[in-house]
């Protein structure tokens, strides 16, 4: 019987955010690294490189058969765009293999001004569709990192029916909300996710109130997700086609990168060899959750959404379980051991009271102390804080396993780790140049020294060849395979040997780095772009609705336009008469042309993602690109526009002060939000599941009718919707309101204002967009839209 082909085994790609974390990956196999400078990356607090430290990066890396990409992925304001493009341009000179994207402007400068520059498309972008991978792809995206969401039979048909290639998370933290789709962050404190300066408030503790009543849940954490693993899905992942496989962690320590890649280095390398047999090892998982973890899922991947992804009591590293406190006295804790303990290692008791970490110390089983125990063992432990028989026992720092770690890093083991082994040739014929040739491959690089002359004293033996030129420790390369050419009784000192060796070597770097080294320093400018202008008269204005009440009551409070948002495709049927269709920013159905465009084109709608704004468009609808696509620049309006966005709606995280330098020089129509809660995020988990209330009948749900909200720790509630898809839309606790600067936005070029309306009800909508209507009709004695109110980034500049 033939043998079976062997898998194509997809890229290992590691996260490199400081010098020891780029060698950790690479020592551990990493096929490639992403790291950042420190501007323009979504990692902004990692060490990050500056453009030598890159450059050397990229030289380490290569030396070893692996590849660096940039992380450019950020939201690019206007006045940064050269800036951008500089730096891209210096890391491709400094040796960088891809750039990964999230600013579709940028995008687009970078495919016009540096067409060599291999682009990769972020999952900040959040693509999960086969439509929007082929809109990037169409962008000049030649990669492109699906959102952490998509389940696995979607990955598996984007990658069959794509011409670029498809990278997926395999590893690490996730966000609650669609990546690149939360603005809680820059809401609530002005660091944006978008930007890379997120603060986490996802892992804040929360209130859940349903009608004004607080709901009984598992924990307070309520949009803390587990961490993803997915190493025992790696056959799965493997069949459906993925050409790379990533492991989060820019902002984690070099020991958690080693660790990490090594265990999903092992696991591909295995499933290679044998991927009938395979199976992870116990030693794998367990290495992943000593690590980091908050628990474990790969719920994603089937489709699932549910409680059993949430880490609700715990939003960081829970470490192993490692036994129960049996016996508390004298400031002891007796403890049965359910794994090896060591005295270095780091320990959390978790009571009654709350939860306290400390180093183990002196370890006493039975009279003596002891540096280790053995799981079984009953041991002593003296504590720092008063814990209680029954209190559970973590380890979250395993001292053995961080140190292997750390020796994969370290200065006197990093260079060679991965040495590369050379075919050494040696000449020393007397009367001849003293030559030493090294090759490796296809790369071949000699270094010359003086003649050879017979020996004064003792004569140089082969022995004393091997010795000294193959002493190469240092160097990333140990001998291999020798040929010496060595006349009897010639002579030579060993310093020359020496010196010979370091120069061959250093040669055959070069020589190996060439395809690099000869890249040409571009020195690129932003191109300029035709802009369109705003038509002559007053601005569109816009309301954007959830329900059939909101959209009547918007329609008579004298809205030019109103768009009602569509969760199914089914929904298109019950638009109420004179509105039209806002897609949504999620769109699970991967044929998406056909899913919602089967019964008919509407003239008129408003998209959120790439492929619906393209299919939209094709289809011959008059369709505009909705602001979750991000657009904070000209060039990300003129990249919407080449889809077919007929007007873009900018980010509500553009500044006030940049909007004029955007929208006046934008090739396409633009629109701006001015009233309304911000939808901070867009979610697969239903946080109503919580109360524990689900009955998996998203559509049918009454609790999802009810008013739900999230209440923070300094009271500010923020509602959320859960639409007929069982998706969480979290607004934010405070409305916008810049009907005062509505005459300053159309001067500056926005040719629309916008209502979003969320959980308004009707008589609320009737009464904001009538006084919308008398702004934009000319009054100047409009009193403000809401009792208390926010203007947003308006007056102040995301970080």
């Amino acid at each position: 019987m033939p043998s079976r082909p062997k898998p194509q085994i997809p890229e290992l790609l590691a996260p490199a955010g400081g010098r020891k974390a780029l060698v950790a990956a690479v020592n551990n196999g990493a096929d490639a690294v992403y790291l950042g400078l420190r501007s323009f990356n979504a990692r902004r607090g990692a060490e990050n490189f500056d453009l030598e430290g890159l450059s050397w990066a990229c030289d380490f890396a290569h030396l070893r058969g692996a590849k660096v990409y940039l992380t450019a992925n950020v939201l690019v304001l206007p006045d940064e765009a050269p800036d951008a493009l500089a730096t891209v341009a210096d890391a491709w000179a400094a040796g960088v293999d891809a750039v990964i994207v999230q600013d579709v402007g940028l995008a687009r400068i970078i495919r016009e001004q540096l067409p060599h520059v291999r682009l990769h498309a972020s999952t900040q972008i959040d693509a999960h569709d086969s439509a929007t991978v082929r809109q990037l792809e169409r962008l000049g995206f030649s990669r492109v990192t699906l959102a952490r969401e998509t389940p696995l039979a979607r990955i598996a048909a984007i990658a069959h029916s794509s011409t670029v290639e498809v990278e997926t998370f395999v590893h690490g933290a996730l966000c609650f909300s669609y990546s690149g789709q939360c603005l809680l962050s820059s809401a609530v404190g002005g660091r944006s996710a978008n930007r890379g300066m997120c603060a986490q408030p996802c892992r804040l503790p929360y209130d859940l109130l349903i009608d004004g009543v607080q709901a009984k849940t598992p924990g307070k954490h309520l949009l803390s997700p587990k961490d993803l693993a997915a190493i025992e899905r790696l056959p799965d992942l493997v069949r459906a086609g993925v050409s790379a496989l990533k492991i989060e962690g820019r902002a984690k320590a070099p020991e958690y990168v080693a660790i990490v890649t090594a265990a999903y280095r092992a696991a591909l390398d295995r499933f290679a060899e044998d991927p009938e047999r395979w199976a992870v090892l116990p030693s794998e998982l367990s290495m992943l959750e000593e690590a980091f973890s908050r628990g474990f899922t790969d719920a994603y991947l089937d489709g699932r959404s549910g409680n059993d992804m949430m880490s609700y009591t715990r939003p960081n590293n829970r470490g192993v379980p490692i036994g129960r406190v049996v016996e508390a006295a004298g400031g002891f804790a007796t403890v049965v051991l359910d794994r090896d303990l060591h005295a270095d290692d780091t320990i959390e008791f978790w009571t009654a009271r709350g939860r306290h970490a400390q180093r183990v110390g002196r370890i006493f089983a039975g009279p003596n102390a002891v540096q280790a125990a053995a799981a079984g063992q009953r041991v002593r432990i003296a504590v720092e804080a008063p814990v209680a028989e029954g209190d559970r026992v973590f380890r979250v720092s395993n001292a053995a396993l961080a140190a292997a770690a750390r020796r994969t890093f370290e200065p006197a083991s990093a260079v060679d780790l991965r040495a590369a082994e050379v075919q050494v040739l040696v000449g020393l014929r007397i009367g001849e140049p003293a030559r030493i040739t090294v090759r490796l491959g296809e790369h071949e690089a000699s270094a010359e020294g003086s003649v050879v002359e017979p020996a004064r004293t003792r004569a140089v033996t082969v022995e004393d060849v091997v010795e000294h030129v193959g002493r190469m420790g240092g160097s990333g390369y140990r001998a291999g395979s020798w040929s010496i050419d060595l006349d009897p009784g010639a002579g030579i000192g060993f310093s020359v040997l020496h010196r010979l060796r370091r120069e061959a070597l250093a040669a055959l770097d070069e020589a190996r780095l060439r395809p690099w080294r000869d890249r040409v320093q571009a020195h690129p400018a932003v191109p300029h772009l035709q802009p369109v202008g705003r038509p002559a008269g007053p601005p569109e204005l816009v309301a954007v609705v959830w329900s059939a009440e909101q959209a009547q009551r918007a329609l008579e409070a004298g809205a030019d336009a109103v768009f009602v948002r569509v969760t199914r495709p089914d929904d298109l049927a019950t638009l109420p008469a004179g509105t039209w269709p806002a897609f949504p920013r999620v769109t699970p159905q991967d044929d998406v042309p056909g899913a919602w465009l089967a019964d008919g084109v509407p003239e008129r709608s408003m998209a959120a993602t790439l492929g619906l704004l393209a299919a939209l468009a094709d289809a011959g609808c008059r369709v505009e690109a909705d602001w979750p696509l991000n657009a904070v620049n000209p060039w990300s309006v003129a990249a919407l526009a080449d889809l077919g966005a007929a007007r873009v709606w900018l980010s509500p995280e553009l500044p006030g002060a940049l909007l004029a330098t955007t929208a006046r020089r934008a090739p396409a129509q633009t629109g701006v939000l001015v009233a309304g809660r911000l939808e901070l995020m867009v979610a697969e988990h239903c946080v109503i599941q919580a109360a524990g209330r689900c009955g998996s009948s998203c559509d049918a749900c009454p609790t999802r009718r009810r008013a739900v909200v999230l209440k923070d720790r300094k009271g500010y509630e923020f509602p959320l919707v859960v639409d007929s898809g069982g998706r969480t839309h979290l607004y934010n606790a405070v409305p916008l309101d810049l009907s005062r600067v509505i005459g300053e936005i159309v001067e500056s070029g926005a040719s629309a204002v916008r209502f979003d309306a969320s959980v308004e009800q009707g008589d609320e909508v009737r009464r904001v967009v009538s006084a919308l209507r008398a702004v934009v009709d000319g009054s100047d004695r409009v009193p403000p839209l809401f009792a208390q109110a926010t203007t947003g980034h308006y007056y102040r500049r995301i970080t």
